[in-house]
């Protein structure tokens, strides 16, 4: 038989298009074409493809040494954890080296157990954490979860749904949820509050993104995450923050979502953005939960590679000397403003939602989200799809999307949504 992927293996526009390369927001067809990146290797290319500076540092890099594991200490590795730490809080001072996102919520998730003693994880309802046993079982998405035999030690809570709050303030059709535009009264954790208590004692904390991603681009409203964080500390649970996709300056603001929402986590996990696209994955703990942890060996045999470190020094660089977060704030907000105006007569557009880069448009069907991307794939527009329902579109461009892109995402977009094909469907 030939080799094929896996069956389970899907692709999006499977057929039409094969990406050959790449150069800041566009990526380049075998045939030719130009795609306007708004999704960024899945929030990954956080600093634009093949960056120079990025790319300088991975050539310098490879002729000095491209692997030695941790078994040996690193220079480079070394590096950038006194990099990162001054983006840090001051109790955060403990680093494992993995590599991946979901490699850094599954060890995450053990470390809760382990420092507690207690089994139970609280996670929420539309949350994605990754691709590993654990990592699948805390998440709440059907559809990611393991196939068979998932970790049953997890409770849920009710994703907060701000439209639906019957204390909300959205009273236009079209609801524009911003972040911080009218102000939580925590009615939603009232659920959760109670689980922990019926459970006192065996929970050992939680595990949450500061905007929901694959969920949906989920984004709580003013003074949750307080909320949240006043049960935390009230049943001295542990906080771990999932910063995978939310991490490195996508909300704008902040370098992180937790600094953005004032939450404080004891374990932080990290990917994604955090090399540009590179493969490496970070939890970075304070020193209560490193040492709980000490007891048993772990180990990953590619986790802080010389070369995906190198990339991170340079992506971190970039994105402060660059005022990348800044750019994610105002481009992202001048994003959602025009597609607010250009979608606000479409019936099957119900909500955009979000926080700086990280965009969500949730439509009324599956099918309306499939007609729409694969639309704004002839245009030459690259975006996502997510939501438990998979009606939510994502966009999630690099971080240096400038508002021409913008205004060009906006448009191509709009012209999609008030097409023939998708008013009919």
């Amino acid at each position: 038989m030939k080799p094929e992927l896996f069956h389970f293996v899907r692709r999006y526009h499977e057929g039409k298009m094969s990406a050959e390369r790449a150069e800041n927001c566009t990526i380049y067809s075998s045939d030719g074409k130009a795609y306007l990146d708004a999704y960024a290797g899945v929030a990954s290319v956080a600093v634009g493809h093949c960056n120079p500076e990025v790319n300088s540092a991975v050539i310098a890099q490879i002729g000095k040494i491209g692997h030695c594991s941790n078994i040996y200490e690193s220079d480079i590795q070394r590096r950038y954890m006194q990099a990162l730490s001054k983006e840090l809080p001051e109790n955060l001072s403990r680093y494992f080296f993995v590599n991946s996102g979901s490699e850094a919520c599954d060890f995450a998730c053990q470390t809760m157990r382990t420092r507690s003693g207690k089994p139970l994880i609280v996670a929420f309802s539309d949350g994605f954490h990754g691709g590993t046993y654990l990592s699948k079982s805390v998440t709440g998405l059907d559809m990611w979860k393991p196939a068979v035999f998932e970790d049953d030690r997890v409770i849920f809570a009710p994703t907060p749904n701000c439209r639906e709050c019957p204390e909300g303030n959205f009273n236009s059709r079209l609801k524009r949820c911003i972040p911080g535009s009218s102000v939580c009264s925590g009615v939603c954790l009232v659920p959760a509050e109670e689980m922990v208590q019926r459970k006192q004692g065996q929970i050992c904390g939680f595990i949450l993104e500061p905007v929901l991603g694959v969920g949906g681009i989920i984004t709580p409203q003013q003074g949750f995450f307080q909320r949240l964080g006043n049960i935390v500390e009230k049943h001295n649970l542990i906080l771990t923050v999932d910063e995978v996709q939310t991490g490195f300056g996508r909300l704008g603001g902040k370098l992180f979502g937790f600094q953005k929402h004032e939450l404080k986590p004891d374990i932080v996990c990290m990917a994604k953005g955090i090399a540009n696209g590179f493969p490496m994955g970070l939890v970075v703990s304070d020193e209560k939960t490193s040492l709980a942890m000490s007891g048993k060996f772990n180990f990953s045999t590619f986790g802080g590679n010389p070369v995906s470190c190198s990339a991170a020094i340079a992506t971190l660089e970039f994105i402060k000397k660059n005022s990348l977060i800044e750019n994610a704030a105002a481009t992202g907000e001048k994003l959602m403003a025009s597609l607010s105006e250009k979608l606000s007569d479409i019936e099957k557009c119900i909500e955009i939602r979000g926080e700086g880069l990280m965009i969500g448009i949730e439509t009324d069907s599956n099918e309306t989200a499939n007609t729409v991307m694969a639309g704004c794939f002839e245009k030459l527009l690259l975006i996502g799809i997510g939501g438990n329902k998979r009606n939510i579109l994502r966009i999630e461009p690099p971080l240096l999307f400038s508002p021409d892109m913008a205004d060009k995402a906006a448009n191509i977009i709009s012209e999609v949504f008030h097409s023939p094909i998708v008013c009919q469907t």
